[in-house]
């Protein structure tokens, strides 16, 4: 469960915040929550007290009783964990000092007169990626014990000639013994992965390029043609709510 909590006292920006929530969340299969406070009182610091799980914390840094920094020490008082997350909102960025960064063990400081939706999705992407960092996808090859962080994992692809897959990673690929149906279960609940062919699973967060009249999907320095008429527009729709790759007709 990742409960997401918003402090902020104006109604616009607080529908703004559980508008990018529900979008960064919907193509997933992880649950979540969002709670809402307006004002600072003893409710709030029960209720996050009380969450367990993976949080995130959108705090506005002048909410009339208490600001978003002073609720952040707050809770950076009894939750010093990466399990909980801290994106303080401002409409005066040029006036916070980054040694904040620091002392709240928070993801970022972000304006909310400059490109908000883009660097929020930014930070929640950031924040997934510190949540699942200690997920490992591990198998036997060639006798060794294999590793490999999802995150490090770029696309997955069965070889055209031999009975295996091929992982790839930005430095290196891996054969794997095994069907695009077992990984597939296995990742189906990240939603960083998503199946674009009956051959193929993508990490769409390493996404930087999609052509589909090739078609190809590009990762930095590789790529793969595995992506079928009927996912294309899923694809497309995918990475647009990421909001971070070029999309070529």
């Amino acid at each position: 469960m990742i409960n997401f909590v918003i402090y902020e006292d104006e109604e616009y920006f607080s529908n703004l915040y559980k508008k990018e929530i529900h979008k960064f969340m919907c193509n997933g299969n992880d649950q979540y929550k969002i709670y809402e406070f307006s004002k600072y009182d003893e409710d709030i610091i029960k209720i996050i007290k009380s969450l367990a799980g993976q949080n995130v914390y959108i705090l506005d840094i002048e909410v009339e009783g208490k600001s978003g920094l002073d609720l952040a020490r707050e809770i950076r008082s009894f939750k010093k964990t990466m399990n909980d997350q801290i994106i303080i909102t401002t409409a005066h960025l040029d006036l916070i000092q980054n040694a904040y960064h620091k002392k709240i063990m928070m993801v970022d400081f972000v304006s909310k007169f400059d490109d908000l939706e883009e660097n929020l999705l930014s930070c929640f992407r950031d924040i997934y990626e510190t949540f699942n960092s200690n997920s490992i996808l591990s198998f036997k090859q060639e006798g060794e014990i294999i590793r490999i962080p999802y995150n490090d994992i770029l696309f997955i692809e069965k070889d055209k000639t031999e009975d295996c897959l091929f992982i790839e990673t930005e430095n290196a690929h891996f054969k794997y013994r095994g069907n695009i149906t077992q990984l597939e279960s296995i990742l189906q609940n990240d939603k960083r992965f998503y199946k674009t062919h009956r051959s193929c699973i993508v990490n769409t967060f390493k996404i930087t390029k999609i052509i589909p009249s090739v078609p190809a999907i590009y990762f930095k320095d590789k790529f793969t043609n595995s992506l079928a008429r009927d996912k294309r527009k899923e694809l497309e729709e995918i990475c647009m709510l990421e909001r971070e790759f070029n999309y070529d007709e």
